[in-house]
């Protein structure tokens, strides 16, 4: 499972860098348009958005597996196992987040099949997509986040995989 999460990881980590620089690229091409040309590129918002919201979602995704979301620290780092029990309760609490993503989003997808972005005139469908695409990523990646608290759970808190910072 470690293996195939490797490869999504470094394709998602790429698809997400590629979006981020279009996305970069495209709000620049906008204000060089604007300001200097003096003409308005009214393509630019539509396709900066849809880059946008596929790179967030895509991060998010593998901010999952690298535990690199919001955490707040209750307990000393001296307290391992009941960190790693409150860790496991914070993985296992994004399952019904990702079902919603992936469910609730296939059905936002279908209905974006019959809306059309205002200047390109494509379905919204291809920008809702990731919404089911980075949640099937989150659900991938917290398998293995999961299935790691609980050995290291059964060991004591003492195993920690290669990835992981220390006090994270």
């Amino acid at each position: 499972m470690r293996k195939i999460n490797d490869v999504v990881e470094k394709l998602l980590l790429c698809l997400a860098g590629s979006l981020f620089a279009a996305f970069i690229l495209t709000v620049l091409y906008q204000v060089v348009a604007r300001n200097y040309l003096k003409i308005s590129v009214s393509w630019t918002d539509e396709v900066a958005m849809a880059c946008f919201i596929w790179a967030v979602f895509i991060g998010a995704a593998v901010a999952v597996r690298k535990r690199k979301h919001y955490v707040i620290d209750i307990f000393p780092p001296q307290f391992v196992i009941t960190q790693r029990v409150l860790r496991l309760f914070g993985s296992l609490a994004c399952l019904p987040l990702i079902y919603v993503l992936v469910v609730h989003g296939n059905i936002l997808v279908d209905m974006g099949w019959n809306r059309r972005s205002v200047a390109l005139g494509t379905p919204m469908a291809y920008v809702f997509a990731a919404l089911p695409v980075a949640g099937i990523a989150m659900f991938l990646f917290s398998i293995e986040v999961i299935y790691d608290d609980m050995v290291a759970l059964r060991n004591g808190g003492k195993v920690k995989r290669m990835n992981e910072v220390e006090g994270s």
